[in-house]
């Protein structure tokens, strides 16, 4: 079970950014995702947010470094590589490439996702496209 757990969480980051959405079907209805500081998001919530990420930053892809899973979670720990491209949230895109690291995990129930932490490196992405000094 281990094992199938976390080939759901490296198969939804990856489907997610190849497709630039998210893949809703790995996901239960009442589906609950902690990103960074900002509020608490419901599944419809989520999808929002991360097609405003994937209509701001292309080419987005994801190199997982380390996943451990154990009970119904999974944790990693990754990179993500993208082009700004688009406006995101008020900042004009730069055209830069950004290199984001970002620690996760996820909760698994019956083999779909129940509930989401994500913590990429919010200072050093604002950095990298010009948004803070």
């Amino acid at each position: 079970m281990l094992e199938e757990n976390k080939a759901l969480i490296r198969d939804f980051l990856m489907k997610s950014n190849k497709e630039g959405r998210t893949i809703v079907e790995f996901c239960v209805p009442n589906f609950t995702a902690h990103i960074g500081a900002s509020p608490t998001m419901n599944l419809q919530e989520f999808q929002k947010f991360q097609t405003n990420y994937y209509a701001s930053f292309s080419e987005s892809q994801i190199t997982l470094e380390d996943m451990i899973a154990e009970d119904d979670k999974v944790a990693f720990r990754g990179v993500v590589r993208a082009m700004h491209t688009g406006e995101f949230n008020g900042i004009p895109a730069s055209g830069k490439s950004v290199v984001v690291p970002v620690i996760g995990m996820a909760r698994i129930t019956d083999g779909k996702i129940v509930e989401w932490w994500n913590s990429p490196d919010r200072l050093s992405w604002m950095q990298q496209i010009d948004a803070v000094h």
